[in-house]
Order: structure tokens, then sequence, then C-alpha cells
């Protein structure tokens, strides 16, 4: 089967390796040296199983920065598009995506198009009526950041939103991706696919920032939080999956989710997703006085290969502690292939924070601050 996939980000990636085993797939975008890596070989793609994977599989797949060639010939068009918030903050901006939608209907009448990019819910039935496509539909992704070929090839689960013929055919394809079999189908309404991949995150947004308010807890009163935490999951009905603090919750995917059920649910009476956004921006301030207490004349912010967005917890922790009056330097660079700018970083700095714990830090751990119970 010819598929093309408009979207170069890590659910593009992660979909298109995992196809393009048994499928001719073509990626496009408008990110030329995105495009060029693609067809050089060099997947960007953050996966620790990516090189393995490429030396053990023959892959059909290429990238174009046009996307009517991409489109030329397609038997389904999968669509992963980033989704902002508007300018005010408010509401999804669906501008781009709508248009993608439009083109690949345009250019590919009666063909599959599947919707693989969070979207408000009730998103693709309204699509569907105003451009009478029927074969419009949406399947969730649960792809992890720096795990996405790893979920990709061994999902435990596939929801498609359409519990007919097309859903079928739709979730047999995306199964083929799948290095086995056994994962659990789930065949709903387009709006439901839609509500259960926000309240998934919502979700996890509530379990992360149980563990976040747990170790705070334990941070102020001089408890240790591995232990507490270890306790706690010994009970089956919580389990030991999810439970390790973080500075905060960052991305966008989380945040987002919960942002807009908070304003979907309207008058439904609701108590815990209005908390789960505000026990974030608790868990920042906290964190921030703690390092204060330290009195650290320069502090690091740990970074490696990171690109901190504005809802970034390292980002609002660097303001907050600059809010403070203190000097802050961030280390964004490639550890590995700049080893002197890392070594220097690391001795201006008299204490480093880290999200999570890494090897590059051993050598300096009396001086790293981080929440990683489990590194």
């Amino acid at each position: 089967m010819r598929i093309a996939i408009i979207g170069l980000g890590y659910v593009a990636l992660g979909d298109a390796l995992g196809l393009a085993r048994r499928h001719q797939v073509v990626l496009t975008g408008p990110v030329p040296d995105r495009v060029e890596a693609i067809n050089a070989g060099d997947f960007p793609l953050g996966d620790p199983t990516l090189a393995e994977y490429l030396a053990r599989h023959e892959l059909d797949i290429r990238a174009t920065l046009d996307t009517v060639q991409a489109l030329e010939g397609a038997e389904l068009v999968l669509i992963s598009a980033p989704l902002a918030f508007s300018a005010d903050g408010e509401d999804f901006c669906t501008k781009e995506l709508e248009s993608r939608i439009e083109f690949a209907f345009q250019r590919c009448p009666g063909v599959p198009i599947v919707l693989r990019s969070a979207v408000p819910i009730g998103f693709t039935a309204q699509m569907r009526a105003r451009l009478g496509a029927s074969a419009l539909l949406y399947a969730p992704e649960f792809l992890r950041e720096s795990h996405a070929l790893q979920d990709t090839c061994a999902p435990k689960f596939l929801i498609v939103g359409d519990r007919g013929a097309l859903g079928a055919k739709v979730a047999a394809v995306l199964q083929s991706a799948a290095l086995r079999g056994g994962a659990e189908i789930k065949l709903m309404g387009a709006s439901e696919a839609e509500a259960v991949k926000h309240f998934s995150q919502a979700y996890l947004a509530a379990r992360v920032a149980f563990f976040n308010e747990l170790d705070s807890y334990a941070l102020s009163f001089g408890l240790n939080a591995r232990q507490v935490i270890d306790g706690v999951c010994l009970d089956p009905r919580i389990g030991t999956y999810a439970n390790n603090p973080c500075f905060g919750m960052g991305g966008q995917r989380v945040p987002r989710s919960t942002q807009h059920l908070n304003k979907v649910f309207g008058q439904v009476p609701s108590q815990v997703l209005p908390t789960v956004t505000g026990s974030n921006t608790s868990r920042i301030s906290l964190l921030v006085s703690k390092v204060m207490e330290r009195a650290p004349r320069t502090i690091g912010i740990y970074n490696p290969k990171g690109v901190s967005g504005a809802r970034d917890p390292l980002t609002l922790i660097s303001e907050g502690l600059k809010a403070k009056g203190a000097e802050v330097r961030e280390f964004t660079g490639d550890a590995g292939a700049d080893p002197e700018a890392l070594a220097g970083f690391k001795a201006a700095c008299d204490l480093v924070l880290a999200q999570r714990i890494t090897p590059d830090l051993h050598d300096i751990s009396a001086k790293v601050f981080s929440r990683d119970l489990f590194a």
C-alpha cells in the first residue's frame, strides 16, 4: 500500500518507520533540513532502539517538500500536524490542520484520511460534515516522545474512531506497523476516540501531579520520598509505573489536554481536572525556593539537545530563579559531541538542575539538584 504522511514530527516518523517495513511510505512537510536528513537515512527521532531497527529491517521510505507529489497515488493518508493554542491561549488553533485536511481531501477523493494529531472533541465529525468527507476518521496515538518507534512496533492497544469497515481497515494498517500481534483494537465513534485521547492525557497529568506533590511534601518535611513511593506503589491498584517525580509537567500534550477538558466541561461539575494545572505551578514555586535555600552563586540548567518552550518546567524554574536574582546558565548542546562545552558548564556552576540524571552528570553528582528518585 502507498501511504502518504503529512508531518515530520516524532509521531509521523514513528508511524512511517513502522509502516515502511510493509508499505511504501512518503512523508511531507515544510522543513527542508528534516526532509534532507530523512532521505539520507538520518531519522531525527531520538529513540534508543532506532539504530538496531534500521540495521535489521529494509524500509521503503522517503520524504519530500512537495505535498502534491507525496499524495500522488496514495491509498491512505495520515496527518500528524502540530496543534497549537490560539494567541490568547484559550482554545486550539486548528487552521493549519484544517488546511492540510482540505488539501488531502481535494487531492485524494475517496481515500481514507486518518488524523493522528490531537484535536478538539467533536472536530472530526465537524470536518466530515463540512467537507462531506465520509472517509475522514480519527485514530489517536499514544507514543512517548523518546520511545516513539518502540511504541509503534509494540503497541498494547489501538483505537480507531470509526465503528464500521473503514475503521477495521485502518486498524489493520496501523497494526501492520507492529513487529508482532496482540494489540487490543477498539473501534468507537470519532468523538469518543477524541475524548479517549484527552482523558488519558489528563489522567497521566493527575498521576504526575500526585507523585510530585508527594515528593514536595517529603522534601519540605525531611522524609525519604523514595521510601514513601515504594511503599505506596506496593498496592497493586496503584502500581509501580509513572511514579518517578520530576520538576513538573512539560511539553504541550499534557497541559493541552487538561486545558481543553477544563474548557469543554462547561457546566458539568468537575473538581479534579481544574486543579491539575495549578499543582504544576505550586511545584515549580517550591522547587525554586528549595534551590535558593542552598544559596548557589551560579545555577546551571542541564537540558541537553533541548529547546525549552514557555511551558517547560526548566524554563519556568529558570525564570523563577532569575526573578530572585540568581545567575542562571543553560546547557542545551550535545554532551557527546561537545565535551569541552559540557566540562566548562559543569565547572562554572555551583549547582546543576536536571530533570533526569544521566551518566554525563555522575562526576558532579554532589552538586546536582534533581528529583529523579529512580535514576
